[in-house]
C-alpha cells in the first residue's frame, strides 16, 4: 500500500501561476482559508470530487494537481 508521503501536491504552484487569488478559489470551492492552506502544503488533500472541481476552476487536469515524490 502506498504511503501518502509519496505524493506531493502542486496546488500552491498552480495557484501562483493562475490568474486566480486564493480568496476566489476559497469562495468557489466553499472552503475555509485554513482548508486551502492545508491542501497547498500537503497537510491534507482534497477529496476526489473537490480535486475535480479545483481542476476545472484552475484549468488543469486532476493529475496536474499531484506529483509522485522521487524517493532517490
Amino acid at each position: 500500500m502506498e504511503n501518502n508521503n509519496s505524493i506531493k501536491i502542486n496546488l500552491g504552484e498552480i495557484i501562483k501561476e493562475s490568474p486566480y487569488k486564493r480568496e476566489y478559489i476559497q469562495k468557489h470551492m466553499e472552503i475555509s482559508r485554513n482548508t486551502l492552506s492545508n491542501w497547498c502544503t500537503g497537510r491534507t488533500y482534497p477529496s476526489i470530487p473537490q480535486a475535480f472541481k479545483l481542476s476545472r476552476i484552475l484549468g488543469v487536469t486532476v493529475e496536474d494537481l499531484y506529483k509522485w515524490k522521487d524517493d532517490k
